[in-house]
């Protein structure tokens, strides 16, 4: 068997505890972050990138009884590379599950748990896995450096 052959047979296989993991750890980390998101439409977050600072904006587009869907969008900081974009992220919480899951990606609306490779859009065979890391990387950003815009009332039962 010849490498071309072994590289053609082996399939990604998804590590679906870990990106459960990950999805979980990003409910918890978005409740810290917008505890009120069920009366509020809106969060915004600064977060400082060296002397530029980053606006991360955090919008509830829609509210049903067991979900909240939300957008991500991140604004300002790297103006020196005008050409990027940070793209904006479709975030699904679901409440009785208590998980987050990133449903889409800028245009992309419907991430897939596995792409075969090669695909015409250049999809890792990862890529959901990716994005969802990713999230959970921005909301502990924000949770550890940013701070908010609004004022935000802090209660303790």
């Amino acid at each position: 068997m010849n490498v071309k052959e072994t590289r053609k047979n082996r399939r990604y296989v998804p590590n679906l505890s870990a990106d459960l993991e990950s999805c979980d750890a990003n409910y918890i980390r978005f409740l810290q972050l917008f505890p009120n998101h069920q009366t509020v439409d809106a969060l915004v977050f600064v977060v400082l990138l060296g002397e530029r600072e980053v606006e991360v904006d955090l919008r509830v587009t829609e509210r049903c009884p067991y979900t909240t869907f939300v957008t991500i969008s991140v604004k300002g900081g790297l103006d020196q590379l005008a050409w990027l974009v940070w793209p904006r992220l479709s975030i699904c919480l679901y409440h009785d599950l208590s998980t987050a899951e990133v449903l889409g990606i800028g245009d992309h609306q419907k991430l897939r748990q596995r792409y075969e490779v090669p695909n015409k859009a250049l999809h890792h065979p990862d890529e959901k896995s990716q994005v969802n890391r990713a999230l959970g990387e921005l909301l502990a950003v924000c949770i550890e450096h940013g701070r908010t815009q609004d004022t935000i009332m802090i209660v303790d039962d």
